[in-house]
């Protein structure tokens, strides 16, 4: 009489033939959802890569910066009686005093306190130095947009 369990021979060999099978009908089945899961991995991390680079390109300015009008070394500073007008602190001070800051109708881009960051981002590139350093200026006295200033630094990097 013939018994109907397999033999562990014929359980080997069947798990060798279907199991890859099953395997790869799985893959099929959660293809899709990996790649989306892949990708969304990869705008997170260029996303945080972004602001690592913008956050370490602020520090920078805000270190390189010259101090404020008032900071704690010009506090600090007691005028003697020999400080004339002539002296070299004065031509100092007179090196830190900031440009005026263009107006809204002096700068390159029409509308530019209308336009979202993205539409300026992407007009940036085609500016001169000149129109770049403007923007930048305005930027950096009204609304300090992140985007706009690190896509301004970036270009006059290159």
């Amino acid at each position: 009489m013939a018994s109907s369990a397999p033999t562990p021979a014929e359980r080997a060999i069947a798990a060798a033939f279907y199991a890859p099978i099953g395997l790869g009908a799985q893959l099929v089945d959660n293809f899709p959802g990996t790649v989306n899961k892949a990708r969304q991995q990869i705008v997170f991390a260029r996303f945080i890569g972004k602001m690592a680079v913008d956050q370490g390109a602020s520090e920078l300015r805000r270190r390189l910066a010259p101090p404020a009008a008032g900071s704690e070394s010009e506090r600090q500073h007691v005028p003697e009686p020999d400080d004339g007008p002539g002296d070299a602190h004065d031509e100092a001070a007179d090196e830190h005093t900031p440009e005026p800051v263009p107006g809204p109708a002096e700068l390159a881009l029409p509308d530019y306190d209308q336009l979202p960051a993205s539409h300026i981002v992407s007009k940036l590139s085609g500016l001169t130095p000149n129109e770049l350093d403007a923007l930048e200026a305005y930027e950096m006295a009204h609304r300090h947009r992140r985007t706009v200033l690190g896509k301004i630094l970036q270009l006059k990097a290159v």
